[in-house]
This record gives C-alpha cells, structure tokens and sequence, in this order.
C-alpha cells in the first residue's frame, strides 16, 4: 500500500474517532435536560401538593368558622323558645332551628371530608419530598459523570485535531483540499473503507471493475454512490 494511501487511512481512523466522540457529546446536554426536567417535575408535583394543602387549610377554617356562627344562630334560636307564646311562634323557630341545624349538619359534612383530603396530602408530603431528594441526589451524582465525560472527550477531541493536523500535512495539497471537500460534505467522513464489496459509508455495491483496482492498493476511487473516497483497509484489518 502507499504512503498515500496510508495517510488517508490514518486520517480516516482519526475522524472516525472524532465523529464518535463528537456524537457522544452531542448528547450531553439531552442528557443534562432530562435529569433537570426529572427534577423539574419532581419539585412541581411537591409544590402542586403543598399547594392543595394549603387551599384545603384555608377551606376548612372557613367552613369551621361557618360552623362556629351556625352553632350561635341555632344556640339563639333555641333561647327563643322559652319566650314564644303560642303553638305558631313556636312551630316558627323549631322550622329556623331544623333548617340552621340542616347547615350546620352539611358544613361538618364538608370539614370532614376536607379534614380526609388534609390528612391524606399529609401522608403523601413526605413520599414527594423523598421523591424530589432522591432525584437530586441522583441528578448530581449523574451531572458530575456527565461533566467528567465531557472533559474526557473534550481533551480526546483536542488531541485528535492535533494527530489530524500533522497528518494532513503529509499528503500533498490538492489531495488534502479534496479529503477536507468531501470529509465537509460528508458529516466527517472523508473516506470509507470497502466492506464485502461495498462501500462502508452508503453501502453501495462496486462494480467488479471499480474492487481490481482497489486492490491494486496504489490509488483511491471515488464512491458512485455519495462521492466518498474508497480504499481496502491495510493488512490486518477487517477488509473486503
């Protein structure tokens, strides 16, 4: 094989490394969205509890207080009627009696039942807030991996467009613009290797004619299919 030939390979391998790690950091920041959101969410279910909680609060002191003044209109009522003098007065305030009793009856209805709901967004308070520590924990624990991650592939990314520069300056100039056309072209990928016959990058089929001279191994011939530069690999590697 050529020098040539073995410097586009060289440069194949390092920008297929590139576009791995540049692939993985692309989704960090996915990543880092769905544990803030798992956050997110977690908080907001807490907060909507604490929420409920404190509407409930304010319902039952208000259906408290309606049961205070009911417990007054019916206690006054009730002292009225030691002073009615005749059977109709009296038919009169019993019916004022039944009907604040009936009120009061349905508002301590009511307060149960908001006392229930209370005593059950209590229960529930300590589960949520577990819930949102437990994602918190969870959520550091995982940003400082992906923090980590980033810095590894960060300086492998750095080292690789170092190792790519010094070998872009070993093929010849009107060789390096065409491999650097094509790699822009191709989302990175200036050069595939050819698999059982076919091109590595879109997959096509090679005419017998175009796999000969490939294996003459002294040039590379360009894929019919998406215009990448194709070669064998080198001895020792997965080929044809």
């Amino acid at each position: 094989m050529t020098d040539e030939l073995l410097h586009h390979w060289a440069l194949h391998e390092l920008d297929e490394e590139s576009v791995r790690h540049e692939g993985e950091r692309a989704k960090l920041p996915e990543q880092r969205r769905a544990l803030e959101a798992r956050v997110a969410g977690e908080r907001r279910r807490l907060e909507a509890l604490l929420r409920r909680a404190a509407e409930l609060q304010v319902q039952r002191r208000q259906l408290e207080r309606d049961i205070e003044v009911l417990e007054t209109q019916e206690k006054k009522y009730r002292a009225q009627l030691d002073s009615v003098t005749n059977q109709q007065q009296f038919e009169a305030v019993q019916h004022e009696i039944a009907g604040v009793h009936e009120k009061r009856s349905d508002r301590e209805t009511e307060a149960l039942t908001v006392m229930e709901a209370e005593e059950r967004a209590a229960a529930e308070r300590p589960v949520l807030e577990e819930a949102l520590a437990k994602a918190v924990r969870e959520t550091g624990v995982t940003l400082e991996r992906l923090a980590a991650d980033e810095a590894r592939l960060g300086a492998r990314l750095a080292e690789l467009q170092s190792q790519r520069a010094a070998t872009l300056l070993r093929i010849d100039e009107a060789s390096r613009h065409r491999y650097e056309r094509i790699r822009a072209s191709r989302a990175g990928r200036a050069v595939s290797a050819i698999e059982r016959g076919a091109c590595g990058g879109c997959f096509r089929g090679l005419p017998p004619h175009a796999l000969q001279e490939a294996r003459k191994r002294d040039h590379l011939i360009v894929c019919d299919g998406c215009g990448r530069l194709l070669m064998l690999p080198p001895e020792g590697h997965a080929g044809e």
